[in-house]
């Protein structure tokens, strides 16, 4: 009974590994099927007959170091967009044309157009399709944040270029925009905000912060660094809570040519008070951003007090 019971185990063993070995064939001699081809071939024609996932992978062995397929495709519609070959207010060709145009997957397609809208290039409508909005990309800043932690890769992501700093005292109009007692004294930074790689400005930035941390503004311009951070590091203080508001507001008339944006223009105005131990107020920023430079981004998951809640609700 041993020796038969060992026997099948054996044969079992060596039927799986038998058949793992057939699948590795089949797809290797797939692929070399493929690359065959496509030394034959021009990649043009290629791409136009399969039109599919598995030449996409034999493109991207053979070529490590190229950019991703969507971003090879998101340029060339880029190209078309500027030379005017889909016009702004044009639709776009369907995904199915796109896909054999290109010779590239849906899912490729799909990324390449959701990278565009990113952009503020393209708009996509159920039932309408994707519509050509503008010529030229334009500075964008998407920002999601869960955590203390994330707000500093605000500052990481960002460059400020102070145009002004003085020490105020708040009287009774900045103690209430503030939040602080009237008499408390600040020291007050304005400057530009752009995205790290300075294609343009993404917000005018006011920061006041606690004059007994004021040795910290010396250091404000300091690339890719949060002022909080600043503030943990030079005074030991620790931030342990950071109150948001966001609201909607205008771009005014002096920082609007800073901004490059008319008079007036829409805006994102986020404010952010930071607390640190005892609740004290260590600092404050106002960011102004023009609209189509600017996106918030926050996911809501549902906890289980809020399951409880249904769940008694249906009970009931």
């Amino acid at each position: 009974m041993y020796v038969s019971l060992r026997v099948g185990m054996a044969i079992r063993k060596t039927t799986y590994v038998t058949g793992n070995i057939i699948v590795s064939y089949l797809v290797y001699s797939a692929l070399q099927f493929v690359r065959t081809i496509e030394y034959m071939l021009a990649p043009e024609i290629v791409s136009g007959l399969f039109c599919s996932s598995l030449t996409e992978l034999v493109m991207v062995k053979r070529h490590p170091n190229r950019q991703p397929l969507y971003m090879q495709l998101a340029h060339k519609l880029l190209k078309s967009i500027e030379s005017k070959q889909f016009p702004v207010g044009s639709l776009l060709p369907t995904e199915e044309r796109l896909c054999d145009q290109f010779g590239v997957s849906r899912h490729t397609v799909r990324d390449a157009i959701r990278h565009l809208r990113t952009q503020g290039l393209l708009t996509a409508r159920r039932g309408i399709g994707t519509r050509v909005e503008a010529r030229n990309t334009q500075t964008r800043y998407s920002q999601s944040l869960h955590s203390l932690g994330e707000v500093a890769q605000y500052a990481h992501k960002t460059v400020l270029d102070v145009v002004s700093s003085r020490g105020v005292t708040a009287d009774g109009a900045l103690a209430e925009k503030l939040g602080s007692r009237v008499g408390r004294k600040w020291m007050h930074v304005q400057g530009v905000r752009r995205s790290s790689d300075k294609k343009g400005p993404t917000a005018w930035t006011d920061v006041y912060v606690d004059k007994a941390f004021g040795g910290v503004v010396r250091d404000i311009a300091v690339p890719r660094t949060a002022i909080y951070t600043l503030i943990e590091r030079k005074y030991g203080e620790t931030v342990v809570e950071i109150q948001q508001d966001i609201e909607a507001a205008t771009v005014p008339k002096e920082h609007a040519a800073a901004l490059g944006v008319a008079e007036n223009s829409p805006a994102l105005l986020i404010t952010r008070r930071y607390f640190g131990t005892g609740g004290r107020l260590m600092e404050v920023t106002f960011n102004l951003h023009p609209a189509n430079r600017f996106m918030y981004s926050m996911r809501l998951t549902r906890d289980d007090e809020t399951r409880v809640f249904e769940s008694e609700k249906k009970s009931a």
